[in-house]
């Protein structure tokens, strides 16, 4: 073989590993890509199953603070939401899951009952 055909086979050779070096690459960029996918997806899920779970418990003190007979006109958001360890705005919306609804008390705080015992054509 002459040297212009070792020449050129090599640059073919090199051509060709430097194709597969590429695809080999691609390929495992595509891989991770799909595995941090799957990751977060299985990351995000187990953080709204912890948080689901902390809503139910809340929940569950909300509704048994707000059956007390003791408290028949309602409760302050801020007893509320210091007991359920939430902020007001998370509190708030816990509330209105469970069927309750805000009303302003006559020292100006604002309250919260059921609104099946305060229908909202009360005030």
């Amino acid at each position: 073989m002459d040297e212009q055909a070792v020449s050129l086979l090599a640059e073919k050779m090199v051509s060709d590993v430097s194709f597969w070096t590429a695809l080999i690459g691609l390929g495992g960029v595509v891989i991770g890509a799909v595995i941090a996918i799957i990751g977060n997806v299985i990351i995000f899920k187990m953080q709204n199953k912890q948080q689901k779970d902390i809503d139910t418990v809340r929940k569950e003190l909300l509704n048994k603070m707000l059956s007390d007979t003791r408290f028949q006109d309602g409760r302050t958001l801020e007893t509320l939401s210091k007991v359920t360890g939430s902020q007001p705005d998370e509190c708030r919306r816990l509330l209105i899951e469970i069927k309750a609804r805000g009303f302003t008390l006559a020292d100006g705080r604002e309250g919260w009952v059921y609104i099946k015992n305060r229908p909202l054509s009360t005030q």
